[in-house]
């Protein structure tokens, strides 16, 4: 798939939004192409390809746009 690279960065609930350590799957999985961020919980990603991770971060940076 190309497109800008993907930066995903695993997350922790406590304390809220800190890295989580290297190796650790963290609580949240934060998602962004540069344009846009999701958030999905770890087995959300861990479900997801990477074409439908694009999907999801083009239709969050079309509701950003349009507020919808």
């Amino acid at each position: 798939m190309s497109g800008p690279s993907l930066e995903v960065t695993r997350l922790l609930q406590n304390p809220l939004g800190h890295p989580a350590p290297d190796g650790e799957r963290g609580d949240i999985v934060r998602i962004s192409d540069g344009l846009s961020t999701i958030y999905l919980t770890p087995h959300e990603y861990d479900e997801a390809t990477e074409q439908q991770l694009r999907y999801r971060l083009a239709a969050e940076g079309g509701r950003a746009r349009y507020g919808t």
